[in-house]
Order: structure tokens, then C-alpha cells, then sequence
């Protein structure tokens, strides 16, 4: 079935595909906070080290435009599609099958270009899983990747779902007034950090614990 994915409704409120974009900006804003933590816990075990993540904030941007992406190609892992196009899968097993095979595909693909880009125009390499067997080039790996894409269908299946539910018995009001005062200083924040990378060729630290 075929379905605008990015229109007005009837209250002349924008919208992309079944939700509402005032409330996805604040769900994207909650997967930012969630994506700090993850990496974070992940250094934790592998390194024995928490620190800033190059931020003054608990967030990374980065996780936001990665949700919005994800829903906007994909849809969730309950109810995968294709842009406008849905999946007819025939059962749930199915469906989530589909979407992690496309995110894994996603993200293999996508550190590999994005990790050699950023360095070769920062000059800053990001991150390095030569450490890690099963590496493809020092941007991605097998191990990591399959984590990632199972995270990511965890969490964009009934946690989404669960999460916008709860976000859309907000009043409007509050949810606007949320989107702006998280939003602003949380894409400052970001911006600092690709302007101290891009222009003075380092990456902002403001804190580390080593374990």
C-alpha cells in the first residue's frame, strides 16, 4: 500500500507518514540521549572508560537524524516499508527479519563511508574497530554492525511505537516548548563540536573516567 510520507493534515500540522513531525523531533531527541549512553556503556565494557563523547551534553545529535532516516526509509520493525511502499510481511518474525538484514546493510555500508570521509576532511578518525575481529577496513565489523542493527530494530519496533504513543498525550504546546528547549541547545552543542573537529582539527573533551 502506497502512502504520502511527508504531507499536511487536516490541521494543517506537518506530518511524516503516520506521525506528527513536533512529536518525532522529540522522540529523535530521546534516541540522542539513548545513543549517548550506549556508546558510552559500550566503552565502558571494551575500554573501561565513560567520557564526554565529545560533548558538553548528554546527547549525540547524530542518533537523531539516524532515527529519522530509519523511520523515514524504513518505517519500524513492526511495520516495515519502503519509503511510501509497505512491506505485505506475513508474519512479525518476517517483518523484523527484513528490516535488521536492511539496517545491517545500512550501517556496514554507512560507517565505512562516513568514517573515510570524516577523516579525510577532518583528519580525524572518529572511531577504529581494527581491535575487533571480523573488521572490514577500520570503520566497521561484523560483530558491531550486527549489534547495531539489532539494537536498532529493538528499538524502532515496540519501543518506538510505545515511546510516540506516549509522546503524542502530551499537549502540543508542552511537546513544542520541549522541541525547542532541549532542541536549540543540543544542535549548539553538536555544532561546536563539528566546528572545533572541521576548523582547529580536534575534537572537544570535557571529561574522562578511566576504570
Amino acid at each position: 500500500m502506497n502512502k504520502k510520507c511527508f504531507y499536511r493534515d487536516s490541521e494543517q500540522h506537518i506530518r511524516l507518514c503516520d506521525y506528527d513531525l513536533v512529536h518525532l523531533w522529540l522522540a529523535g531527541l530521546i534516541y540522542a540521549h539513548i545513543g549517548y549512553w550506549v556508546e558510552n556503556l559500550f566503552r565502558l565494557f571494551s575500554k573501561g572508560i565513560l567520557d564526554s563523547r565529545n560533548q558538553l551534553l548528554p546527547f549525540l545529535f547524530c542518533y537523531t537524524f539516524a532515527m529519522w532516516a530509519m523511520y523515514f526509509a524504513l518505517g519500524t520493525s513492526n511495520n516495515p516499508r519502503f519509503f511510501s511502499t509497505r512491506l505485505d510481511a506475513k508474519s512479525g518474525w518476517q517483518a523484523r527479519l527484513y528490516y535488521f538484514c536492511i539496517v545491517f546493510a545500512f550501517i556496514f555500508a554507512g560507517e565505512i563511508v562516513v568514517g573515510t570521509m570524516f577523516e579525510k576532511i577532518s583528519g580525524i578518525q572518529l572511531w577504529n574497530y581494527s581491535g575487533i575481529p571480523l573488521h572490514v577496513t577500520q570503520y566497521t565489523s561484523i560483530p558491531t554492525t550486527t549489534a547495531l542493527a539489532a539494537g536498532v530494530t529493538v528499538l524502532m519496533g515496540d519501543f518506538f511505537e510505545g515511546l510516540m504513543t506516549k509522546i503524542k498525550k502530551i499537549p502540543r504546546k508542552t511537546v513544542v516548548a520541549l522541541d525547542y528547549g532541549l532542541g536549540i541547545p543540543i544542535v549548539l552543542d553538536w555544532l561546536i563540536m563539528m566546528i572545533s573537529i572541521n576548523v582547529f582539527k580536534t575534537a572537544p573533551a570535557y571529561w574522562s573516567i578511566q576504570f
